[in-house]
C-alpha cells in the first residue's frame, strides 16, 4: 500500500474528502485487506482518543478572563516608594534654588550699579617762580583742597596754627 492511499484513508476518515471521492476510496479499503485494516486501525484509534480526551471546561470565556484582568490593573492605585530623607536633603533643592536667586540679585545689583564718579584732577600750573602747589580730597564730604605754598618764605615765618571756617556752600582757612 502506498502512502496516498494511506493519507487517502485517513482523510476520508475526518470527512475532508468530497462525497465522490470517497465513495471511491472506501470501495477499495472493501476490496484491499491492507487498506481496510489500516482503515479499522485509524477508526479504533480515532474512538480511543475520543473517548479517553480528559474533558477541560473554563470556567468563565476567555474574554471575560482577560476583561477581568484587565480591570484588575485598572483599579491598582500606583505605589510610590517612600523615602526617609533627613531634613537639609529634603531641604536642598528649594537652598540650592534661593543660593542662585540671590546670587543673580548681587550680579544684577553690581551690573546696574552707576560707577563711581571719576574726579579727574587737573594739574594747576604754577606759573610763578618759588610757589608750590599741593591737593587734599576729602573723600566723605567730596572736596578737593589745593593749598599754594611759597618756597621763598622761609618756613619760620610762615603761621603755625590754621583755622577752618564753613558756612554751607563755601569755606575759608585763616592763618593766625
Amino acid at each position: 500500500m502506498n502512502e496516498n492511499l494511506e493519507l487517502k484513508l485517513q482523510a476520508m476518515l475526518d470527512g475532508q474528502l468530497p462525497p465522490a471521492e470517497a465513495r471511491r476510496v472506501r470501495q477499495l479499503a472493501e476490496n484491499d485487506p491492507a487498506a481496510g485494516d489500516l482503515l479499522a486501525e485509524l477508526r479504533s484509534i480515532k474512538n480511543l482518543i475520543k473517548d479517553n480526551e480528559p474533558k477541560a471546561s473554563v470556567p468563565e470565556s476567555r474574554e471575560f478572563y482577560w476583561s477581568k484582568i484587565a480591570r484588575q490593573i485598572q483599579n491598582q492605585q500606583p505605589s510610590r516608594p517612600t523615602r526617609n530623607h533627613p531634613w537639609f536633603l529634603r531641604w536642598r533643592n528649594l537652598i540650592a534654588a534661593a543660593s542662585g536667586v540671590g546670587a543673580f540679585a548681587v550680579l544684577l545689583l553690581f551690573a546696574l550699579r552707576p560707577p563711581a564718579s571719576q574726579v579727574a584732577y587737573n594739574q594747576v600750573p604754577v606759573t610763578a617762580d618759588g610757589y608750590e602747589a599741593r591737593a587734599f580730597r576729602d573723600q566723605t564730604s567730596g572736596r578737593t583742597f589745593v593749598f599754594l605754598h611759597d618756597t621763598k618764605t622761609p618756613a619760620d615765618a610762615l603761621p603755625q596754627t590754621a583755622r577752618f571756617r564753613e558756612d554751607g556752600s563755601s569755606f575759608q582757612i585763616e592763618f593766625e
